[in-house]
């Protein structure tokens, strides 16, 4: 998604399902699917541990292949053929994040389920996998998808989404330290822009079918957020997703840990604002320069200061030399 195009993806009213997606199958009688969006380092592991652990509401790890496969899906020949439909659940199978988070462990259950498009193969997908967990409903997070919801939208017209938004200076924070994030400070400052502006536009369109929560709401006082997002799901209040921490550990992958090693403990109200001790003045004022009106967007507040001879060093730096 070219990032120019931003206001020429956001329509005023968001495409029907098309003939490719739709089928003579009816819509599960279940409740809708719903996902979690938002800048990778923005609480949405930890929002999706939370959930997981609600009675009802089963969320894997970072599925990945959604939106991939569903540009490639025609490729494959009439959906409706067994041999086709093996040959997708193999590639899908093979996709890593589907590896990581073992989605896929008997490929036989998930084709003994009724599949005629694309649609209802990833729903068979799903369900094969939350059988194993004894729930009905079946939940996504994967950040990456955040810049196609309206694609994720005509897959699944009726599903709902949760936009977890973190300020994106505390995001910078925690993408600095890790290793496989860019280290250019002023592409990952647009990148955070631009991921949860488009969510942000989207979601304007989606209405009663999106939810938009704070991190640091949802620190602050997690009980509250927890039951506004379980009465957008129409699902009761579950006490049991206070106490995620317990279990969560086993629901993160083994070689993911340690970049989520925060997201398996309980919310931590004092590691909010950790940018204005862990962010350089350049790094700031960049940020500031840069994506300013969306931090005042989403009610963050704004330091303002002007470039100095350093902040302008450090821009020249980033979009001249270390461009990646």
């Amino acid at each position: 998604m070219a990032k120019a195009n931003l206001e020429q993806r956001v329509p005023a009213e968001l495409p029907e399902a098309p003939a490719a997606v739709t089928s003579d199958v009816s819509v599960p009688s279940q409740k809708p699917p719903f996902f979690v969006l938002g800048s990778q380092r923005s609480g949405t592991t930890m929002l999706r541990l939370m959930l997981n652990n609600h009675r009802n509401l089963c969320i894997p790890h970072e599925t990945g292949f959604i939106t991939e496969f569903f540009a490639k899906a025609s490729g494959y020949g009439d959906i409706r053929n067994a041999e086709v439909q093996k040959a997708l659940l193999k590639d899908i199978g093979a996709n890593h994040h589907v590896t990581r988070g073992k989605l896929i462990p008997q490929p036989g259950e998930v084709l003994s389920l009724p599949i005629v498009d694309y649609r209802s193969l990833v729903d068979a997908i799903f369900q094969a996998h939350i059988a194993q967990f004894d729930k009905p409903r079946w939940g996504d997070k994967t950040p990456s998808y955040t810049e196609d919801i309206d694609v994720l939208r005509q897959i699944f017209p009726e599903a709902k989404f949760i936009h977890l938004v973190r300020d994106g200076r505390d995001v910078l924070v925690s993408q600095k330290n890790i290793e496989w994030f860019s280290r250019n400070v002023v592409r990952l400052i647009r990148d955070w822009q631009w991921k949860v502006s488009i969510a942000h536009k989207v979601g304007q369109v989606l209405g009663d079918d999106f939810l938009e929560i704070r991190y640091e709401d949802l620190i602050r006082q997690p009980e509250e957020k927890l039951r506004e997002i379980c009465a957008f799901l129409d699902e009761d209040y579950d006490p049991d997703m206070m106490s995620y921490n317990e279990v969560g550990k086993d629901t993160v992958p083994e070689e993911s840990i340690r970049w989520h090693k925060n997201s398996i403990e309980l919310p931590n109200p004092n590691k909010i604002g950790a940018w204005k001790t862990k962010l350089s003045s350049s790094e700031k004022i960049l940020f500031d320069d840069i994506a300013g009106d969306t931090l005042e967007l989403f009610g963050y507040e704004r330091e303002k200061k002007k470039h100095n001879i350093q902040s302008l060093a450090s821009l020249v730096y980033y979009e001249v030399i270390k461009r990646y």
